[in-house]
């Protein structure tokens, strides 16, 4: 399944600019592929209280508009400033198996003609989403990820970014990358050309792998993400590994699907991914689930809303992060710029206890207040907790709480 931020390609090419403690530099690994106690979690801003934001991209937004992000942001996704403004946590973007807005096509054939995958045609060029402007890659290739890594790892981290980003992963063979010519020009086929192709997945993961260990050997503190979800129909070991080679999951499709086809996944899926998150953060790995929507941004109903965050307070420790958006007017994905709801002022406190399946529905209790959500199809009748409930909008609610399948709702105690 294909991320949707890779639709960053096509809409926005000329606008970017381009937990636990880690005790060693070296990546250990467990018998399943991930690894052992190696994230650095404990680095991310914390997020014990209340709602967290994680912005993706700031490439709409001038030096001077920088410091509305204070206050309102804990970290940036593919900052477009490496130190700015003060007291951000940055981290620098980079595609894993296409040129990251350096390079031509051209001079990768007059340069490096080995390093450009193509079809298996032996002609046409493995592009991503159709994008012609930007060179796909061998990932295979250790010259290919040196070259990477002094580009878009090292450079970033030397600017002062205090991490990196992944994005383009995926366990599936989209783009029907097939092989490569060596420096002879003869033909090196790699792989078959179908979506599912061992070959390729031990690629993807073996890369993510190599780079997560050069990031934790080059510096003590860099932290890498990756735009990871869970893949259905791909191997489950495959999936475990892609999803916990890493500091941070960037969790695009969240609860929401990427907006397509549905804003909510089936009672089934939204059971696999909350299962694979929680063992995600088990390994202390940190966690932002993305919340988009398919309507434009200003039509994003407060129920829409509550489902994001009512999930995000189900699953959130002390390093989870959220973020909501839509779509452009004109289709493109709705990211660089700083979108706020009211709701991310909710003063629910912290969790006092884990989520738990109650009266057919899932609830988490905090501090301050209550999340329930409830994935399933059927409409439940919850008796709620005794006390006086409110909801975010301060209405009184109790004793009973209908909650419509595929809903969640977040309450909060009365004069708090």
């Amino acid at each position: 399944m294909r991320s949707r931020l890779q639709f960053f390609f096509s809409t926005i090419l000329a606008a970017l600019v381009l937990c636990a403690s880690f005790s060693g530099a070296q990546l250990s690994a467990k018998a399943d592929g991930a690894p052992s106690s190696s994230s650095r979690g404990g680095l991310f801003p914390d997020t014990t209280d209340n709602i967290h934001i994680e912005m993706v991209f700031n490439y709409e937004l001038t030096q001077s508009q920088l410091p509305s992000e204070t206050g309102v942001v804990d970290l940036v996704w593919g900052s477009s400033w490496a130190t700015l403004p003060a007291g951000m946590y940055n981290t620098a973007y980079i595609p894993i198996s296409v040129d990251n807005f350096t390079y031509s096509i051209k001079w990768y054939k007059n340069n490096h003609p080995d390093w450009l995958e193509y079809r298996c045609n032996r002609k046409t060029l493995a592009y991503e989403f159709g994008d012609k402007n930007h060179a796909p890659l061998d990932i295979a290739n250790p010259d290919v990820q040196a070259f990477q890594w002094a580009n878009w790892v090292d450079a970033p981290l030397a600017a002062g970014y205090q991490g990196i980003d992944v994005d383009t992963m995926d366990l599936t063979n989209d783009w029907q990358r097939c092989g490569h010519y060596d420096p002879n020009n003869n033909w090196v086929q790699q792989y078959t050309g179908n979506s599912d192709d061992p070959a390729f997945r031990a690629d993807v993961l073996a890369w993510e792998s190599n780079t997560y260990q050069h990031v934790h050997q080059q510096s003590d503190t860099a932290t890498m993400q990756v735009n990871v979800s869970y893949q259905f129909g791909q191997p489950f070991a495959d999936n475990r590994q892609l999803m916990t080679t890493t500091d941070l999951l960037f969790d695009e499709r969240g609860f929401t699907n990427w907006g397509v086809p549905s804003n909510v996944p089936t009672p089934a899926n939204w059971q696999t991914i909350v299962t694979q998150l929680k063992y995600v953060q088990s390994l202390g790995i940190c966690y932002m689930t993305n919340g988009e929507e398919s309507g434009q941004t200003a039509n994003i109903s407060q129920a829409a809303r509550l489902w994001v965050i009512g999930n995000y307070l189900l699953v959130k420790n002390d390093c989870t992060y959220m973020y909501i958006s839509g779509y452009t007017a004109t289709g493109a994905q709705d990211y660089g710029r700083l979108i706020t709801f009211p709701e991310y002022s909710i003063a629910i406190g912290s969790a006092t206890d884990q989520m738990r399946k109650t009266q057919g529905i899932w609830e988490r209790r905090f501090s301050n207040g209550l999340t329930m959500v409830n994935p399933y199809a059927a409409t439940a009748t919850v008796t709620l907790p005794a006390g006086n409930w409110v909801d975010v909008n301060g209405n009184s609610v109790g004793p009973t709480l209908i909650l419509a399948g595929q809903t969640a709702q977040v309450l909060l105690v009365a004069g708090k």
